[in-house]
């Protein structure tokens, strides 16, 4: 229905290229508020690019993580995405991150512009001013410099080659999707959903693209740079992690971003997007305009990811686009047959002291969410360990392995101290994967008396330093007023020690 609003191709590309930079240098606005990387995974993924460049691809082992399933065969779970930060690690690697996040992001949104385009959207500029206002976590999100944003990129494109049929750039993806991020199931997920849709409803079978797609999902895995590991990574990442995250049993401290949000946050976060939801719902239920496929079929796909969700909000990133995708289709659906002269009397008369109520509500919502956005990439702290890496650096030799008290401050000691080892790497749930009882100890560590712990540090795991944050104070005055550790250095991120002797 809406392909005969599509734009033609050079408009439309001079209009996603405007929109592109547009996006750039909003994305630029937040992001470079501040120096400083946005979140600790950052650190790790442009030192490890850099290493890629200089080292290869770590195929027999990943020493950084040294107690983690990394250490005796490594593999990637976003190779595309490292490879694509390599341009960005030469001379400033903060702000080659930075810039590359902002690069990457830009083509995201600017992607959605181009698919409502076309998709031949009404209203597209509209739509697209809705994803903007998407939600303060949803930005976020968008900002990290994480595979994630990439994922994002090819999933948007995954769906818009699935909805409208498209068999080749479909699996196309499919295949490059593995290679970027361990999300690469979803378009597959979405591919069965669609068959199964579409079987139930109108008796037709699109098999050929769901074969398509798993055939090149599959190959990808086969053809991998780090396979077989890459299948043991997979697992891990995808079931033992989320696994871990929302079902009961040991507690291994996950970040936030594995649990769903409260509903009050969820609700709030994205409350334009929940209102034209509900509000086209009921515009259907009073006008039966028949829907088109690609709206039907997105609708059970937009609720999956609601739901997963729901379960974890790391999917958020991903439903925010679809849902506001889905109202763009559905509104397009509702205004078959108008024109824009007709669209917009209608509009006009019937809605104008709602709609112009709205359009202040929608611009008023930009600007709170612009300001609280700018606030929080204003005040991002300095890392933690800039500094205290440099004394730990000065005491301990290339090569020592080095205790952290949590996992979360590996990424920034490996960014300023690469010449180091350390415990585990990105996610905990490595290390318990790979040795149950290895992870009780050291995270049961920092509770032990101080001669315990000095004999567990060096006996149990061969290390004679460590580095904490500064929230681990019990532990600080543990090492602190024992004479078998010496504080090297401290300030008010957090502390670096060394084992002087034993009980």
């Amino acid at each position: 229905m809406g392909a005969m609003n599509a734009p033609a191709g050079r408009r439309l590309f001079w209009e996603w290229f405007a929109v592109f930079l547009g996006c750039a240098a909003l994305c630029s606005y937040y992001q470079f508020q501040t120096p400083y990387i946005p979140c600790a995974d950052g650190y790790f993924h442009i030192e490890f690019a850099r290493l890629m460049r200089e080292h290869g691809l770590f195929r027999h082992g990943f020493p950084w993580a040294y107690f983690s399933f990394w250490r005796d065969g490594f593999s990637d779970g976003s190779p595309l995405y490292h490879l694509l930060l390599i341009p960005f690690t030469f001379g400033d690697r903060a702000f080659g991150v930075k810039l590359a996040t902002v690069l990457l992001s830009a083509l995201v949104f600017s992607s959605f512009y181009a698919i409502l385009g076309l998709n031949g959207v009404r209203a597209r500029v509209y739509w697209f001013w809705l994803l903007l206002v998407g939600g303060f976590y949803f930005w976020w999100r968008m900002e990290m410099p994480r595979p994630q944003v990439l994922s994002v990129l090819l999933l948007l494109w995954s769906l818009h080659f699935l909805l409208n049929g498209r068999l080749r750039p479909f699996a196309a993806l499919s295949f490059v999707y593995p290679l970027s991020y361990v999300a690469a199931f979803l378009p597959q997920a979405f591919a069965v959903l669609r068959w199964a849709y579409l079987k139930a409803t109108e008796r037709r079978s699109e098999h050929a693209v769901v074969l398509a797609g798993l055939g090149a999902f599959a190959l990808a895995f086969l053809v991998h740079p780090y396979f077989p590991k890459n299948l043991e990574f997979f697992y891990a990442q995808i079931v033992e992690v989320m696994r871990r995250a929302v079902m009961p049993g040991v507690d291994l401290h996950l970040g936030k971003e594995l649990g769903p949000l409260d509903t009050r946050v969820f609700v709030g976060a994205h409350l334009p997007l929940v209102v034209h939801l509900l509000g086209l719902g009921f515009a259907f239920m009073h006008r039966r305009t028949p829907l088109s496929e690609r709206t039907r079929v997105l609708f059970p796909i937009m609720l999956l990811l609601l739901f997963l969700s729901a379960v974890s909000n790391r999917f958020l990133e991903y439903a925010v686009p679809v849902a506001t995708l889905f109202c763009a289709f559905l509104f397009t659906d509702l205004a078959e047959g108008l024109g824009e002269a007709d669209l917009r009397r209608k509009l006009g008369t019937a809605f104008r002291p709602a709609a112009a109520a709205w359009l202040l509500a929608m611009g008023a919502t930009c600007a709170v969410e612009t300001a609280v956005l700018r606030n929080v990439f204003a005040g991002l702290p300095e890392p933690s360990f800039e500094r205290l890496s440099r004394a730990l650096a000065a005491k301990a030799p290339a090569g020592e392995l080095v205790y952290t008290c949590d996992w979360d401050a590996t990424p920034e000691l490996f960014f300023f101290n690469p010449q180091h080892r350390y415990f585990v790497m990105l996610d905990p749930t490595f290390m318990y994967y790979w040795d149950p009882a290895l992870w009780r100890k050291w995270e049961g560590l920092r509770r032990l008396p101080a001669e315990e712990a000095a004999n567990t540090l060096v006996g149990t795991f061969g290390t004679r330093f460590g580095a904490c944050q500064a929230v681990y104070g019990d532990f600080r005055r543990t090492v602190g007023s024992d004479k078998r550790f010496r504080i090297l250095d401290e300030d008010r991120n957090g502390y670096v020690f060394e084992v002087v002797g034993k009980g």
